[in-house]
């Protein structure tokens, strides 16, 4: 009996360990998430250019043939050289400055036109924080490997006031 207890007893530890340390991981997990979330667009910007340079370091930018209004800003920038690398995660998201209105179908419509680099480039990004702005998020959090639908999640409630005025369609 006494043999049964001890079992149990180090069954029920050892489990209690494992959801602790699993918590612990899942907590931290949370804290990057949200540190990318609530980043300023100066700190932004600094670790999208940083994870640019770092994932693409032959990357030969001047041959992409960017148009002027590209080089307004680092942030504009960044903006542009996520689309050109990454469009197929800029594919996945909608772009909360709502410019569904202009016949964009998805964030990378906001730098590429319809989506393609073949097309050419939208100059829709290079005037709005908030598509530059969630394609250096959306870039940070891939690399920190969250999902689609935790990003959709932290899209969702980083511009929770603007759906609130202007709907979530």
């Amino acid at each position: 009996m006494k043999t049964n207890i001890f079992r149990l007893t180090s069954v029920i530890a050892t489990v209690l360990v494992f959801l602790l340390a699993a918590g612990h991981v899942f907590a931290g997990d949370d804290q990057e998430f949200n540190r990318i979330l609530n980043l300023g667009m100066a700190d932004l910007t600094q670790e999208s250019l940083a994870l640019l340079d770092s994932k693409y370091p032959d990357e030969d930018w001047d041959a992409v043939k960017f148009p002027q209004y590209v080089f307004t800003s680092d942030s504009v920038e960044a903006g542009y050289m996520i689309a050109v690398k990454e469009p197929e995660l800029l594919k996945k998201f909608k772009c909360y400055c709502f410019c569904d209105t202009m016949g964009h179908a998805d964030l990378s419509w906001c730098f590429l036109k319809k989506g393609k680099l073949k097309k050419g480039f939208d100059d829709h990004g290079s005037d709005c924080n908030i598509c530059y702005g969630q394609a250096m998020m959306a870039l940070l959090w891939q690399e920190a490997g969250f999902s689609t639908e935790r990003m959709t999640l932290g899209f969702e409630k980083k511009f929770a006031k603007l759906i609130e005025q202007f709907g979530n369609k």
